[in-house]
């Protein structure tokens, strides 16, 4: 609901479309991007209200351990927390640190998986090996669908109309931010009830047939992508409904991959490496994120072209992504019967 409704808000209020009569039109950014602060700290003391309704769920392990060193672990996990800030701002400031840390997290990660490895019975590295398949492919998913926040918010800002079923106006880049989350609201719980109806009739595919639908999917969307260029007007601007339905299919392909990637994860892992396994699952995300920048970059048109010149770049590269991720689901489907080997008893 925050993605949905602060994705469109945000925009609205930058651009001045809503609340201009009572924001000054120098400080609307600033409130827009407050909003995130404001309801941050309203989902904190939430938080604060109902946490013990939640039992013991989240609660450090460290306080049922053996030693008595779990005190000063916790208070190492906020300070490094809180020193990660700055780090963090570094990095947003001047992103030649970005790059840097991108260069290091990974291969240092990969590197203390395989001294973990080292010390893991063979179906313990089995299942490990099972999960880098997951990990790797999901660099790649994450690469194609994080367009969002790059070329397809500048395509919506550029090359779309107002219009969603020819009377409902919205702002195409308030669409760009909160279609997927919408999507994700009305169809997530139908999406598990149609693997739990398959199942029941044991025709449910397995996860790595999953995470190729989702490919398969994401490539559709890609292609509806792209076919924006066929309903485009003299002037570069094509059709926002086109674009909303393609992020149906985008949002589909996720709610394919993402919520049995988290689930996977804490599956293959052995207790010990469960937390570090989750964080190398949201490091792959990370890794497509800035991946996925790459992309946006090598499709972005020169600005001395035309509008439907930039249009049709743009475009070009959506079909490209497209074509990756139909490959990429194909590949994945190819090689499941040995990643299901790898898996082991897991489902």
């Amino acid at each position: 609901m925050g993605a949905l409704l602060g994705g469109y808000f945000c925009i609205a209020i930058g651009k001045g479309e809503f609340m201009a009569s009572v924001i000054p039109a120098h400080l609307t950014w600033n409130v827009a991007f407050g909003l995130a602060a404001l309801v941050m700290t309203i989902s904190l003391l939430t938080f604060t209200r109902t946490r013990h309704s939640m039992g013991p769920i989240g609660l450090s392990p460290l306080p049922s351990a053996q030693n008595r060193t779990w005190v000063w672990q916790d208070l190492a996990v906020y300070g490094g927390g809180l020193l990660a800030i700055p780090v963090i701002m570094m990095m947003v400031s001047n992103t030649i640190y970005t790059d840097y840390f991108m260069y290091i997290i990974g291969p240092f990660s990969l590197l203390y998986l395989f001294y973990e490895m080292s010390k893991s019975s063979v179906s313990e590295v089995k299942k490990l090996i099972a999960g880098l398949f997951f990990i790797f492919f999901s660099v790649v998913f994450w690469s194609i669908f994080e367009q969002a926040g790059g070329s397809l918010s500048l395509f919506a800002a550029k090359h779309l109309d107002d219009k969603l079923l020819g009377f409902i106006h919205l702002d195409p880049n308030g669409v760009n931010n909160s279609a997927n989350s919408a999507f994700v609201i009305a169809f997530a719980a139908i999406v598990g009830m149609i693997w739990l109806w398959l199942a029941k009739r044991r025709k449910e595919p397995n996860t790595v047939i999953k995470f190729g639908i989702g490919f398969l999917l994401l490539g559709i969307g890609y292609m509806l992508f792209f076919s924006g260029r066929f309903f485009a007007d003299a002037n570069g601007i094509s059709s926002l409904d086109l674009f909303t339905f393609a992020y149906f299919a985008v949002t589909l392909g996720e709610l394919c991959l993402s919520p049995i990637g988290l689930s996977i994860m804490t599956k293959l892992a052995p207790e010990r490496l469960q937390g570090f396994m989750m964080g190398m699952w949201f490091l792959a995300s990370a890794y497509g994120q800035y991946v996925a920048g790459l992309f946006g970059a090598s499709i972005s048109p020169e600005a001395s072209a035309s509008p439907l010149e930039k249009l049709n770049i743009y475009t070009q590269g959506y079909y490209d992504f497209a074509w990756y991720a139909i490959i990429a689901g194909l590949i994945l489907i190819l090689i499941s019967p040995l990643i299901r080997k790898l898996m082991l008893e897991v489902k």
